[in-house]
């Protein structure tokens, strides 16, 4: 195999992976938004103490979320382009470590749906948000 190809399979594989990054962000962004324009449907009067639970849950599950992503990256990336199994590999490693930094966000929207509070959805969206634009794949993520 050319090393002209092989570098050429890795570009190509950063570039899936940056819009698997982007499918993610636009997922999430969709149900904000979507929270948004049901916001008068759902919203109800809810204990501060409850949104101040919410509020710790979320920053735990984001705190796990990226400490894992992190892990992640610095442990198991750059990925070898010589296994053979290298693309599925590293698809995985995106995949999973995506799911746990959009927990929050998870979390955020059935507490929404449930309660309707606003200001929790709102952190568990940023929490979520600046977890995928940081861990966004980088071009030395698969070599």
């Amino acid at each position: 195999m050319a090393q002209g190809t092989t570098s050429d399979k890795g570009e190509l594989f950063v570039k899936r992976a940056k819009q698997l990054n982007l499918a993610f962000a636009g997922t999430v962004t969709l149900f904000f938004v979507v929270g948004l324009a049901l916001y008068s449907f759902f919203s109800m009067p809810v204990s501060p103490r409850l949104i101040l639970y919410i509020y710790g849950v979320e920053l735990a599950t984001g705190v796990i979320g990226y400490a894992v992503a992190f892990l992640v990256r610095k442990k198991m990336f750059p990925v070898s382009m010589t296994d053979r199994y290298w693309s599925y590999t590293a698809v995985r490693r995106y995949f999973w470590s995506y799911v746990l930094l959009c927990v929050p966000f998870g979390i955020a929207f059935l507490f929404f749906i449930f309660a309707g509070s606003f200001s929790a959805l709102l952190l568990g969206y940023l929490l979520s948000l600046c977890g995928l634009i940081l861990f966004r794949p980088r071009k030395g993520d698969v070599i």
